[in-house]
């Protein structure tokens, strides 16, 4: 079978040996992939430097240079994420497929159910992907498998709103109206916060005022600070999602002038930390990062293992994240047709990244199995 990696700055196709699942694990066949266009391009652009290889990929050659003082869960001894071949870097983490065949321990899934995939580790871009139960999700009825394919860019979306701590008729801005941004734009629109969306693309400006967002601008044009204060009584955001690419710490500094006082700037995309101390203190203002797809991420008891949180004290872990994502599909409530309108077959998936190099790209791209 052949699987997608990053080698030397580019997208390749590498022939690889039918995966086996293990006694929690199922065996999927993707029907569609969706390309995460900002941490995918980031991965491969650091393929071509020996200093930047494998430090965003996970598993990868960084994972245990991280020494604590104390293991943060339980004990695992069981099997670890598979790494990549010596040279190549993972792409890949959001699916949507039918099963194939499950192991022993799998007692609710079957072959030819319909399913949803997270992991960088496991979901990647291939013919065949071996994947632990509590990152897969099934389908509800009537979820079309290219849209269920969203399912980890919804989960990481809603896991960022969820940190950004507002309630029902709070103001949030969206920073940054990418991949990630749009998505958000919608479920914090129905979770009931008023939405300002900023991006300096003006394609991307008039897209979130389609899909939901209450005002949207360009802060290159309009003073974004004068807009939020119009929306909010003069008070500012209570929380604004930080989800712009740029080396520049322009953009943090900013979300703490757009905020109220106490409110909180969630980081989720990648952008210069170089704090303005008095922008930051004047408002008193939290910045919080926000971190994959919830609760469970990067936890092999839970991921490798199986083993769930309780529900009583992990209300949203990365498995119910995906659920609730699915939901929103099943019941209308989100748009990503529009996110990915171009589908590129996977026999030629290294030119869909071109695509995504381009000026006018999409905010992702859609590979077809």
């Amino acid at each position: 079978m052949k699987r997608l990696f990053a080698a030397d700055g580019r997208a390749v196709l590498v022939e690889m040996t039918e995966p086996t699942p293990g006694p929690g694990d199922v065996l999927v066949q993707p029907a569609f992939s969706v390309i995460s266009s900002g941490t995918e391009m980031h991965i491969i652009e650091g393929t071509a430097h020996p200093d930047t290889f494998g430090r965003d990929t996970y598993p990868g050659p960084f994972l245990k240079q991280r020494p604590q003082l104390r293991h943060p869960s339980p004990r695992w001894d069981g099997p670890q994420p598979p790494l990549a071949p010596p040279g190549l870097a993972p792409l890949g983490y959001s699916l949507a497929g039918t099963v194939v065949a499950v192991g022993e321990r799998v007692t609710d899934l079957q072959p030819s159910d319909r399913v949803a995939c997270s992991g960088n580790q496991c979901a990647v871009h291939a013919e065949q992907v071996v994947v632990p139960r509590n990152l897969v999700a099934p389908l509800p009825d009537g979820v079309p498998l290219d849209q269920a394919a969203f399912v980890t860019l919804g989960a990481i979306t809603i896991e960022s709103l969820r940190r950004t701590g507002c309630m029902f008729g709070e103001t949030v801005v969206i920073y940054g109206l990418g991949l990630l941004g749009l998505l958000a734009v919608q479920v914090a629109r129905y979770a009931g916060y008023q939405v300002l969306g900023l991006d300096i693309d003006n394609r991307r400006v008039e897209q979130a005022l389609v899909l939901g967002a209450h005002r949207a601008l360009n802060p290159d044009r309009e003073d974004p600070v004068a807009a939020v204060k119009a929306m909010t009584d003069g008070f500012g955001a209570d929380a604004v999602l930080l989800a712009v690419v740029s080396e520049s710490s322009e953009p943090l500094n900013i979300a703490f002038d757009l905020c109220r006082q106490k409110g909180r700037v969630v980081g989720l995309g990648l952008f210069g930390m170089t704090i303005s101390r008095d922008r930051m203190y004047r408002r008193d203002v939290t910045f919080v990062p926000s971190i994959a797809y919830g609760p469970g991420r990067y936890d092999p008891v839970y991921e490798e293992g199986g083993v769930d949180y309780p529900i009583g004290y992990a209300r949203w872990t990365e498995g119910r994240n995906m659920q609730m994502f699915l939901r929103l599909l099943a019941e209308g409530q989100m748009e990503v047709v529009s996110l990915a309108p171009t589908r590129v077959p996977f026999s030629e998936a290294p030119q869909a990244y071109e695509m995504l190099r381009r000026p006018d790209r999409p905010p992702t791209v859609i590979l077809a199995y």
